[in-house]
């Protein structure tokens, strides 16, 4: 089985069709190492509540704590669906749920 790409994988993450998300979220994904930088390096742009709302879940489930300013920062936003996903997600990082493994 060929290593998850990255790059291929955050294509399918980003994509506004529902069942290529939920593919890409449900299946085999990179190691979170890899992953985790190419999610911030995302958020930087603009993007639109449902695209960031899913980033956001994903931070959630990094097992790294270094990306708990990222979603304190969006319980500050003025969108509420945004807070609701960070508020979530800090749950999840805080009770440390497990990012879906790769084969690497």
């Amino acid at each position: 089985m060929r290593p998850v790409n990255v790059d291929e994988w955050l294509n399918e993450i980003l994509s506004r069709d529902a069942m290529t998300f939920e593919e890409a979220y449900w299946r085999e994904r990179p190691p979170a190492n890899e992953a985790v930088p190419r999610i911030l390096q995302a958020l930087t742009a603009p993007l639109d509540s449902y695209t960031r709302g899913k980033l956001i879940e994903l931070l959630g489930e990094c097992e790294d704590l270094s990306v708990l300013h990222v979603l304190e920062k969006e319980l500050l936003s003025p969108d509420e669906s945004m807070q609701f996903w960070a508020s979530l997600s800090i749950d999840a990082l805080n009770s440390l749920a497990p990012w879906q493994k790769s084969s690497k």
